[in-house]
């Protein structure tokens, strides 16, 4: 298999993080998720929408991101999804809205969060990716070459897009936005994101790696390459699983299948960025249900509401020309 598994997200969070699973199984149990039928916003577009390939980089955030806006858009405006620019998206969030230095001595190195993806968006715009194609040889994830020129800037300028929610777990910092929505590990945010789908909404989510006994992670391990279904801890027949660490990985979920067996009601499917050698078998039973397709995969409704650490969730462009954030000079 030629897949190169590659990660790039980190926890916004960490001693918050921990304490939350430190406390969560004193909670009462979380609600069930009910879905009438199974939902997939991306079944009318899944052969006219290539799957992408981060080839190597740490860069999930920024194709998670530019994944729910193509889909967002093109079931906006009922066209194929346009092919939009993680480059440029990665560039601006690394050199336009790094992280603080704070921030980045309680993380993992080389990480970025769905935050900085918040606010290059809203604030910067995206670009068509012919006017800044991905360099897959670009390592790292440090801007993999200049700030982007005057033209590119305004060409971004008329593609901005409002965030119809973001959250993360913890408590506010000096560094959040207002608007920012806080969660704690096992707060039902499978059903608020749930809703989003329902809505018509594809949501990015940021959740942690669990390592096994091989060395391997809950995502790099054969079968999970081979199937797309990713495991953690708690879901039933789940392999030798321990963590969570505090690096992980961003998808884009694209639906959900209800699942009477799963304890939480059922199943998300996702869109990940690993190109088409990811899930590149059949999901058995649940391909019946539309989360078929070579690098698409399903992660239990348990495995988003107890581990889940980010969410971003892309609304319609901006028509306003003033920016709510304020760029690094």
């Amino acid at each position: 298999m030629s897949v190169r598994p590659s990660f790039g997200a980190v926890v916004p969070d960490k001693d918050a993080y921990q304490a939350d699973l430190g406390v969560k199984i004193t909670r009462a149990a979380p609600l069930r998720l009910e879905a009438d039928a199974p939902i997939s916003l991306d079944e009318g577009w899944r052969y006219l929408w290539p799957t992408r390939d981060q080839f190597g980089r740490g860069t999930c955030v920024a194709f998670g991101t530019i994944a729910a806006i193509e889909l967002f858009r093109a079931r906006e405006m009922d066209l194929p999804p346009e092919r939009l620019s993680e480059q440029f998206l990665h560039e601006q969030m690394s050199s336009q809205f790094p992280l603080a230095a704070a921030e980045v001595s309680a993380m993992p190195d080389g990480g970025s969060l769905l935050r900085q993806a918040w606010q290059v968006i809203e604030n910067r715009g995206v670009l068509d990716a012919e006017k800044q194609p991905y360099r897959p040889a670009a390592h790292g994830i440090d801007p993999s070459g200049p700030q982007a020129a005057a033209e590119l800037q305004t060409a971004a300028d008329a593609h901005r897009f409002t965030c119809l929610s973001y959250g993360r777990i913890g408590h506010s910092k000096e560094e959040d936005d207002p608007r920012t929505v806080f969660f704690s590990s096992g707060d039902e945010i499978a059903l608020t994101l749930l809703n989003f789908l329902k809505d018509g909404y594809p949501v990015v989510i940021g959740i942690p790696l669990f390592l096994h006994p091989s060395g391997l992670t809950n995502w790099t391990l054969p079968s999970v390459l081979a199937h797309g279904v990713v495991h953690c801890p708690d879901d039933a027949n789940a392999p030798a699983l321990e963590g969570p660490r505090d690096d992980g990985h961003v998808i884009c979920l694209t639906g959900f299948i209800p699942n009477a067996g799963e304890p939480l009601g059922g199943w998300f499917t996702f869109r990940n960025s690993w190109g088409t050698e990811f899930a590149s078998r059949s999901l058995g039973g649940m391909a019946a249900a539309g989360s078929s397709g070579r690098g698409n995969g399903v992660i239990s409704a348990t495995h988003v509401n107890e581990y889940c650490w980010e969410y971003l969730v892309p609304g319609p462009g901006r028509d306003d020309l003033s920016a709510t954030a304020t760029p690094v000079s």
